[in-house]
């Protein structure tokens, strides 16, 4: 992440620059793709829409208010009218679009028979269409009223009492006439249910009378039998009196039992001291009287005189002795003071307990009382209620009876009628060629970009700058943008078939020669994945890159499925490597020089029944040797990792490795797989070659420079004497 970090920083490449190529190169390099196929579709849907018949859509407007029939009015209603109920309203509207109401309509109309449903929506442009109209001549009822379903719009305009009533018709005068005709029948339909409902309002009145009356009288009678039977006469005054009653009582028992409370400690008290003045007189009831403080208050002042007169006189001085004598009978007096309040407070609370008895016994005789008339009244209220109840009803109802024959003749104001009566339309509604059009090719060309952002994104491949980031297996060495062979180089056999190619193969040989951490390789071996991945182009292309320095020479080893010498135009039955390892040719024989440059080939050669044997061999180690005598780099051209064993073989013999991937089409695992195997064995990896990259745009600045091609010199091919 570091390493990434700092090439944005050196670069000042933003992240959400390189997130939005990834997004658009994609499309950009499909743009014909999705061009074709965008206007494909379109084609598709303009063909198509220029097939439908047009439509025509006629409107009428109807006023829907109350519905109720007179007989169901009460006079209040008949002369101070109120807006139908929001349920009565959406219940019209859905009556106008019920299954019942559209098979009358047909039915007026004789729509089964109108060709209007018995034609397809498709003009007769074509024949094919023209003999399904045939087919299709004779539909049923249900047919139609589906059809007919599917082209009514009942829409309600909102904060009013008009709905719009919408038909669309492949001819306008249909269009026209049907949405009439709902209207109509629909006032048709009210002028029925006011009928019927005059007929039996009166009737079921006077039956629900005769049975109210039953009701009424036999409640009346329960009621009577219930008072007789309990001598009850004024049940709500007796509750009230022993309510009340109750009350008092309860507060009267309350207020004794906190009495009794409150002297029960003090009582507790006096009985554990009951022999101690001292302690007695710690009670508060004892030391707050008034004759209690007076006495202490004589206590302590003939104290003091004793005290005195004992200084002045001897013990039996007759004035000493009257003090003393008068101090006695006042402690006398305190005692007795002390015992008298004792036993008040013990009468006390002995009273308090008997009143708390009485005041008990007394509420529970009320209570009991209470609850029987409770029960008495419960009852009786029950029967009173459903008296009043049965007697309300009875009134209502013969109300509405006399009622309803004061407005026999009455007719009610439905106030539902036509607003607007639908006119012929003159323009088509249906179908907006334009509008289908423009959204087709939109959606077209949305739908195709997405599919084609999903599949670059989501595909497990080395097709993005961010997948490659994320790649640590190996490290990459170039990226090879997709081989365009000019009409001029196939037919040559050029070097410079495309200039950001081969900028992208010199990109490859210079790190190959210029890394600092070895010494530059001189046996390379080229493998790959899987078949089909460009190993071959690569090395063919690496090996001439070369030969522009350096005397080099290319070996196809992929003895299996040879391609250099077909790519080259060379007798694919020539001798080669395979030659010369069964020693059936000379080096010389086996041999072949580029016509261009200074580039040597050793070709396949006869492909042999077990071409691992032939690369096994010490004779090929001892060959490879030999041309690194001869030679200053040796590309060796290997068949697929993952398919045979062929280049782990080989890449034993050589001094780098070089893993050619293809950009949009090898996945991940394969490539892991293919490098897994190479390092078992120690195999000398150089790094990974992305080939065929469309996605990764990495030689914009070359693209600039080279492409024009009068700005380069073209120097003489050196060819070797």
């Amino acid at each position: 992440m570091n390493k990434i970090e700092n090439e944005r920083e050196n670069y000042n490449i933003p992240n959400e620059d390189i997130a939005l190529s990834e997004v658009l190169r994609p499309l950009w390099v499909r743009r014909w793709k999705i061009t074709f196929f965008t206007l494909l579709l379109t084609l598709i849907v303009a063909f198509y829409v220029s097939l439908l018949k047009p439509s025509y859509k006629a409107t009428a407007i109807l006023q829907i208010g109350s519905n109720k029939p007179s007989n169901t009015l009460s006079i209040n209603d008949a002369f101070n009218e109120s807006s139908a109920s929001l349920e009565q309203i959406l219940t019209q509207y859905e009556l106008l679009r019920s299954r019942k109401f559209a098979e009358r309509v047909i039915t007026r109309l004789n729509l089964v028979e109108h060709p209007e449903f018995n034609s397809s929506k498709y003009n007769d442009k074509i024949p094919f269409l023209k003999a399904n109209k045939n087919k299709n001549s004779s539909k049923s009822l249900n047919d139609v009223v589906q059809a007919f379903q599917t082209r009514l719009t009942i829409s309600p305009i909102s904060n009013t009492e008009l709905v719009k009533i919408t038909f669309v018709s492949y001819t306008p005068k249909l269009a026209k006439q049907v949405a009439n005709q709902i209207g109509e029948t629909y006032l048709q339909y009210q002028d029925e249910i006011h009928r019927a409902s005059k007929e039996s309002t009166s009737q079921w009145l006077v039956d629900q009378l005769e049975e109210l009356g039953k009701k009424l009288e036999s409640s009346e009678q329960s009621l009577q039998e219930y008072r007789e039977a309990e001598g009850i006469v004024d049940i709500r005054g007796v509750v009230g009196l022993v309510g009340s009653e109750l009350t008092e009582l309860t507060s009267t028992a309350l207020k004794a039992a906190k009495n009794e409370d409150d002297l029960k400690e003090t009582y507790q008290y006096i009985q554990a001291h009951q022999n101690n003045i001292a302690e007695l007189v710690e009670l508060n009831e004892v030391s707050s009287q008034s004759t209690y403080i007076q006495l202490r208050r004589s206590q302590e002042v003939i104290d003091r005189k004793v005290y005195e007169l004992a200084k002045r006189y001897g013990p039996k001085h007759p004035t000493l002795i009257a003090v003393k004598a008068e101090l006695e009978s006042v402690e006398k007096r305190i005692k007795v003071h002390i015992l008298d309040v004792v036993m008040s407070i013990e009468k006390g609370y002995f009273s308090s307990v008997a009143k708390v008895k009485s005041t008990n016994k007394r509420l529970a005789l009320a209570k009991q009382d209470f609850l029987r008339l409770s029960r008495l009244n419960n009852k009786f209220s029950q029967l009173q209620r459903e008296v009043d109840t049965n007697k309300e009803l009875y009134n209502n109802y013969l109300v509405r009876l006399k009622e309803a024959d004061a407005m026999g003749n009455y007719k009610a104001n439905f106030y539902v009628r036509f607003i607007d009566k639908a006119i012929t339309p003159k323009m088509q509604f249906a179908p907006n060629k334009k509008l289908i059009v423009i959204v087709s090719f939109v959606m077209a060309l949305v739908m195709i970009s997405i599919i084609i952002i999903m599949r670059e994104l989501l595909v497990d491949t080395l097709n993005s700058r961010r997948k490659l980031d994320n790649f640590h297996e190996a490290p990459v060495l170039a990226v090879l943008p997709k081989f365009r062979a000019s009409n001029d180089a196939k037919k040559e056999d050029s070097y410079s078939s495309d200039n950001r190619f081969t900028e992208a193969i010199r990109t490859l040989r210079t790190a190959l020669l210029f890394n600092g951490e070895k010494k530059p390789p001189k046996v390379i071996a080229i493998t790959s994945s899987v078949p089909n991945e460009g190993k071959s182009t690569v090395a063919l292309h690496l090996a001439r890159s070369f030969s522009e320095m350096e005397k080099v020479l290319l070996i196809e080893a992929d003895m299996r499925h040879p391609t250099v010498a077909k790519n080259l135009k060379l007798d694919p039955h020539r001798p080669g490597l395979s030659n010369l390892l069964a020693k059936t040719h000379q080096i010389n024989e086996c041999i072949v020089r580029d016509k261009n440059i200074k580039l040597d080939i050793l070709t396949s050669g006869i492909s042999p029944a077990n071409p691992l044997a032939f690369l096994s061999m010490k004779r090929f180690n001892m060959l490879i040797k030999v041309f690194g005598n001869f030679y200053d780099r040796i590309i060796i051209e290997t068949p697929p990792v993952n398919a045979v064993s062929d280049a782990v073989i080989i890449s034993k013999l050589v001094e780098s490795v070089i893993y050619i991937v293809h950009g949009s089409k090898t996945k991940r695992d394969q490539i892991t797989q293919g490098i897994r195997m190479l390092k078992q064995v120690n195999a000398p990896i150089e790094g990974i070659v992305i080939n065929h990259s469309e996605n990764i745009d990495t030689n914009k600045y070359q693209n600039k420079y080279y492409n024009d091609m009068a700005n380069i010199i073209k120097l003489p091919v050196r060819r070797q004497g």
